[in-house]
């Protein structure tokens, strides 16, 4: 029987073994070939999907008031609440400053500060209303409440077609521009299409120059009244 040798294990080095042939080597440029490709592009297809991000975002109550016009290139609906707001605003300091020049202009020309105002009432009292150059209740308070509505009615339109051009520009200037154009306006119809027994009544007291005083008195309040109803908008938010 053979005894198990007691001599140690020989541990394998470098001495034991032969060193490895060295050989000179080279990179080698090999073509790619077109299935390793077509087999990168559908790795990596994922990744080059273009990125879609969408974002949800709260938009003010007032910014969906003023959105930009669609498709057709029209611009949305004003809100109504706001141009009547305006135009009331607007038109009853437009009345009261057209009203004030009528009285100072009236006593300038006829020597009645009430005349030209009695003459706006001739739409029902006809020539009794162009005679009375006295305050009553029956010619200066309705020829005013005639006054005040045409006022307003002209206001409504301006406060109508300012807020179709929400982001217009040129603060009070463009403002004033405007009430010009539309008291213009407003002039024009008065003593062209509107029938006889419909015009303001005041043209038989006052003078050309006086006339175009109380025009200007009613683009000035019209200016004015969309000013501060602007400014209350915005004191507001």
């Amino acid at each position: 029987m053979d005894h198990p040798s007691t001599a140690p294990y020989p541990f394998p080095t470098n001495a034991k073994h032969d060193a490895p042939t060295v050989q000179p080597t080279r990179p080698v440029d090999h073509a790619p070939d077109e299935g390793a490709i077509d087999h990168g592009i559908e790795e990596s297809f994922p990744a080059s999907d273009p990125v879609s991000v969408n974002v949800t975002k709260a938009e003010p109550a007032a910014a969906r008031t003023q959105r930009a016009p669609d498709a057709s290139g029209a611009q949305p609906a004003p809100p109504w609440g706001a141009v009547l707001r305006t135009g009331l605003v607007a038109g009853a300091c437009a009345s009261v400053a057209s009203t004030a020049v009528l009285a100072w202009r009236g006593r300038s020309d006829v020597g009645s500060y009430v005349a030209p105002t009695n003459a706006v009432s001739h739409v029902f009292w006809t020539q009794e209303a162009l005679r009375e150059r006295r305050p009553t209740m029956r010619h200066t308070l309705v020829g005013y409440a005639i006054h005040h509505a045409s006022a307003t009615l002209w206001a409504l339109l301006y406060a109508w077609l300012k807020a179709k051009r929400p982001n217009a520009t040129g603060g009070w200037a463009a403002g004033l521009a405007g009430a010009g154009a539309t008291a213009a306006a407003a002039c024009a119809i008065d003593y062209t299409i509107t029938p006889q027994r419909l015009r303001p009544g005041f043209e038989h007291h006052l003078s050309r120059k006086s006339m175009t005083y109380v025009y200007a008195a009613l683009a000035i309040g019209l200016a004015l009244g969309c000013a501060l109803a602007d400014r209350e908008k915005t004191e507001r938010k």
